[in-house]
């Protein structure tokens, strides 16, 4: 299913121009051409990486014959992590577990199809080989080594007689007399068995015969390179991993693609939160990948009402303040739904929240329902997902009838969007 939504909402939210400027900067150190022939054209903006949770030692209950039952053995698990091929560094897992962003280089090639920089690295301890598939385009390896012109040119020559199809090339260097730099893709195409190597990097591909319905060289650079991203929307990643002791572990991740706000932090890193962005907030359009076995989703907790407030979004506030959730504004008196199966552990009144409520979901998780008409729960009542549990109000400090939802893991705020599945991302507009 491609995104609509977020499409439509393109012609509304705009980036600022301190993000222009650096993907600017950024496309014109990477893509300099070292010689006057371009092979190929970057596609900045198709610029995303992907992150889960990275693979450690766990403990499991013996199963094996001969040995005494409720004994832990260890095991071994892998995960996913974002590679950013702009600074080469690798990013951890976000809110809920899941995605987060960096920029990337895509290769557009009218015949070789989309190398669209969308890349992750498979990560865990004494791995022996891994297995990718995916069900929707293709999947591709890349590798950036320093070259030399003579190496420069036997690698084009190569190409131009065909000898090496499966491979697309990028040349690029600092300046005439500087060091270049190759970026050679290899495409795997749907599936593919590799010994582990944790310096790999895997990215999407997109067909050739997709590219021809979704790329366009005399339309905007930057919409053809989301429209190609969005050949993933819906798609399904699976990743099996045979380790040491040929125990065999197998993930499947679920992706859905979209315009997602980019925070920048104060010490130099930054964090791509899987909402859609703002009037003059960054963001990236990017693919959002989670392991649907192991995040936690939530319901929507506002009957008949899809909206988020752009007026007081989650985060770091401009007076210094923080908005630890989000506002869903709504009729006043319409239904709020429990987002999940919990515990009332608190309900009451201040002047800031209003009429509130407060759910328990177990393993650290709650939730915070804020600015209700009334409560019609009360506390230590076991409540399942879809229940009503209060109204709409405009109670404490609103300015008009909405619900503030707040979700909370081990006592630490975080964005609620990231903690709903796509279906629901679909369709949730900002206003």
């Amino acid at each position: 299913m491609q995104n609509n939504q977020y499409r439509k909402l393109l012609q509304e939210l705009h980036v600022p121009a301190e993000l222009n400027d650096r993907v600017l900067r950024v496309s014109r150190q990477q893509t300099m051409p070292a010689r006057p022939r371009r092979v190929f054209r970057t596609a900045v903006c198709a610029a995303c990486a992907l992150a889960l949770v990275v693979g450690t030692v766990r403990f499991y209950p013996s199963q094996q014959e001969g040995r005494q039952e409720g004994i832990l053995v260890p095991g071994f698990s892998f995960g996913l992590t974002a590679y950013a091929a702009d600074t080469g560094e690798s990013y951890g897992p976000g809110d809920n577990g899941g995605l987060a962003l960096a920029s990337g280089n895509g290769m557009v090639s009218g015949e070789g199809g989309d190398y669209t920089g969308c890349l992750f690295q498979v990560t865990g301890e004494n791995i022996q080989t891994i297995s990718l598939s995916i069900d929707r385009g293709g999947l591709y390896r890349t590798e950036t080594r320093e070259i030399t012109k003579e190496e420069m040119a036997r690698l084009f020559e190569k190409e131009e007689q065909g000898l090496q199809p499966e491979r697309m090339l990028s040349v690029w260097g600092e300046s005439e007399d500087g060091p270049m730099y190759a970026e050679e893709a290899v495409l795997l195409g749907s599936s593919a068995t590799e010994d582990y190597d944790p310096d790999a990097r895997y990215g999407f591909w997109v067909p050739p015969e997709d590219c021809a319905a979704s790329f366009d060289e005399n339309e905007d650079l930057q919409q053809s390179a989301w429209a190609l991203i969005d050949t993933f929307d819906g798609a399904h990643l699976t990743v099996d991993v045979t380790f040491a002791d040929d125990s065999v572990q197998s993930r499947t991740y679920a992706l859905s693609t979209g315009q997602l706000k980019v925070v920048y932090n104060s010490d130099g890193t930054r964090d791509v939160l899987p909402q859609l962005a703002g009037d003059d907030e960054p963001f990236v359009y990017g693919v959002y990948v989670v392991d649907e076995d192991e995040s936690r989703w939530l319901e929507w907790p506002v009957q008949d009402s899809r909206t988020i407030s752009l007026s007081n979004p989650y985060g770091e506030q401009e007076n210094g303040t923080f908005h630890g959730g989000v506002d869903i504004p709504a009729d006043q008196g319409a239904v709020i739904l429990a987002a999940a199966d919990g515990t009332v552990t608190e309900t009451g009144f201040d002047a800031e929240r209003g009429n509130y409520l407060i759910l328990d979901h177990g393993d650290g998780l709650t939730t915070l329902y804020g600015q209700c008409r009334d409560v019609s729960v009360e506390e230590g009542a076991t409540i399942l997902a879809g229940e009503m549990i209060a109204a709409v109000g405009a109670t404490g400090m609103a300015t008009g009838p909405h619900l503030h939802f707040e979700v909370r893991q081990d006592g630490n705020a975080q964005n609620p969007v990231a903690y709903f599945n796509s279906d629901i991302r679909d369709t949730l507009r900002m206003g």
